[in-house]
C-alpha cells in the first residue's frame, strides 16, 4: 500500500496475490470536483519510482470505479517488487497516484498511525540527514545489445555504458532525489602485508536509516549529493514496521571505487553523452564520437527523446551507394556500436578520413534511419622546433544541426 499522497488520490491500497487475482482499490480526496467521467488506468512497475521506465498498463480502463484487478504474476524471485499506481483522466486533466507496494494492507486507523510515524521520522531527518539521489537498478527487461552474450546470457563488459554492468538495457532507472538518509560514521581499515598484497584498503562500509518509500533493494545505488560518492546497497533490514508493512529501513552500504562504472551513471539528462574516454571500435586512424566536430549524432525520436539500445553501423559512402535504394548488408559495416540511455554512442568509431553513411536501427521499434558523415583528415601543426601535434581540420562553412532523423 502507499502512505504517500498525491492530489487527488488520498489512498491507494493493494490486496496482493502471487498466484491469483490482485485487487487494487483507491480513494479520492473529498474536495476533488473535476467533472466526469473519471477514467482510471491501472499500471504496474518493479521499482516504486514515479519516473521509472518500466510502468505498464494492466487491463482495460475503469470508468467511474474504485477498484481494478490484475490476474498476472509479476514476481519470480525471493523479493516482491511489484508496485501499482493509477492514472486518472478527466475532461480537465490527467493525474497520477503515488506508487503503492505489495507489502501488506493496513486498516484505516493503522494507516493514519503509520503516516504519523513517517511524519515524525521526516522531521528528524530534516535536522540530521544527508541529501542525495537514489538510483534503482533494472532487475528485468531487454538484454543489453552490446555486452550480453546471446548463448550464455552473461555480461562480457562490466564497464559497458549501455547497461552499466547490469546486463539490462539502460541499467538503472532515472535518479530520484532522496534526502532522508541518516548516515553512521564510516569504518575505514587499512592493512599492510609485505609478503603478498602490500598495503591494501578495503572499501568503506556504513549503515544508514531511511524512510521505506520507495522500497529499497540490494544492488541499488545511493549518491551523496554533496560529494558525489556512490554507495551500493549490500543489505536491507526493516527497522520499523506496522502489521508487516515496512515503514523504516536500516541498510548497509559499501563505497564504490572511483573507477567503478557507477560513477558514469548520469543523474540528469545529458546533452550528448558523458564526456569520458570511450572504447574504440574499428581500424581507422580517426576517433569519431556522437558529438564529432560539434555534430549531434545521437539517435533521437521526432520529439527529441533518446533511443537506447539501437545499433549504429558506419558504411563507406561507396558501399551505401551500391546498395541504394536498399540498405547495405550489416556485415559490410567498417565499424558498429550501440546507443546508451542518452541516445549517444557507447563506443567511439575508428574511421579513416572520407565520406560515410551512418545507419541507426532498433529491431521492431525504430529505423532503419540514415545519416551522412564526413570524417576530416587531421592537420599537423608545428608546436616547436622539434615537435608537432595533430588536430582535426574544422569543416568549411556552417554546419546545420540536425536533431532528428525524420527532418533531414
Amino acid at each position: 500500500m502507499s502512505l504517500q499522497k498525491t492530489y487527488p488520490f488520498r489512498r491507494v491500497s493493494v490486496d496482493h496475490m502471487i498466484y491469483g487475482t490482485t485487487r487494487v482499490w483507491w480513494q479520492l480526496e473529498p474536495e476533488f470536483n473535476d467533472p466526469g467521467p473519471y477514467v482510471f488506468q491501472l499500471q504496474v512497475g518493479g521499482t516504486g519510482l514515479p519516473e521509472a521506465d518500466d510502468w505498464q498498463d494492466i487491463g482495460e480502463p475503469v470508468v467511474n470505479g474504485y477498484s481494478a484487478l490484475d490476474n498476472k504474476r509479476h514476481d519470480a524471485g525471493t523479493v516482491i517488487t511489484a508496485h501499482y499506481r493509477l492514472a486518472l483522466t478527466t475532461p480537465q486533466g490527467t493525474y497520477v497516484s503515488q506508487p503503492a507496494a505489495s507489502s501488506g494492507e493496513l486498516a484505516e486507523n493503522d494507516w493514519v498511525l503509520s503516516r504519523e510515524i513517517i511524519r515524525k521520522e521526516t522531521l528528524r531527518h530534516r535536522k540530521i540527514s544527508v541529501g542525495g539521489y537514489l538510483i534503482k537498478a533494472f532487475r528485468y527487461g531487454s538484454p543489453c545489445p552490446r555486452c550480453r552474450e546471446a548463448l550464455t546470457q552473461e555480461t562480457s563488459d562490466s564497464d559497458c555504458l549501455v547497461c552499466f554492468g547490469t546486463g539490462y538495457e539502460n541499467g538503472y532507472h532515472p535518479a530520484l532525489p532522496l534526502q532522508c538518509w541518516d548516515l553512521s560514521l564510516q569504518t575505514i581499515e587499512e592493512e599492510s602485508d609485505a609478503n603478498l598484497r602490500g598495503t591494501t584498503r578495503d572499501n568503506a562500509l556504513l549503515s544508514a536509516r531511511v524512510i521505506g518509500f520507495p522500497a529499497l533493494n540490494v544492488r541499488d545505488i545511493w549518491v551523496n549529493g554533496t560529494s558525489d560518492e556512490r554507495w551500493v546497497i549490500r543489505a536491507v533490514k526493516v527497522a520499523a514496521a506496522l502489521r508487516g508493512v515496512p515503514l523504516v529501513y536500516e541498510i548497509q552500504m559499501e563505497l564504490l571505487t572511483i573507477s567503478n562504472i557507477a560513477y558514469r551513471i548520469p543523474l540528469v539528462s545529458a546533452e550528448s553523452g558523458p564526456a569520458i574516454s570511450l572504447p574504440g571500435v574499428g581500424t581507422g586512424c580517426e576517433t569519431v564520437t556522437s558529438n564529432y566536430t560539434g555534430l549531434d549524432l545521437r539517435y533521437l525520436t521526432a520529439i527529441n527523446t533518446p533511443v537506447s539500445g539501437a545499433r549504429v553501423y558506419a558504411f563507406t559512402k561507396a558501399v551505401a551507394d551500391r546498395a541504394f535504394p536498399d540498405h547495405p548488408p550489416r556485415h559490410l559495416a567498417v565499424a558498429a556500436t550501440v546507443t546508451n540511455s542518452t541516445g549517444a554512442w557507447a563506443d567511439s568509431l575508428k574511421l579513416d578520413p572520407g565520406d560515410y553513411v551512418l545507419l541507426y536501427e532498433k529491431a521492431d521499434t525504430f529505423g532503419p534511419d540514415t545519416r551522412p558523415l564526413t570524417v576530416i583528415e587531421p592537420v599537423c601543426v608545428q608546436t616547436s622546433s622539434s615537435s608537432s601535434s595533430c588536430r582535426p581540420r574544422q569543416p568549411v562553412g556552417p554546419v546545420r544541426r540536425v536533431d532528428t532523423f525524420w527532418d533531414i
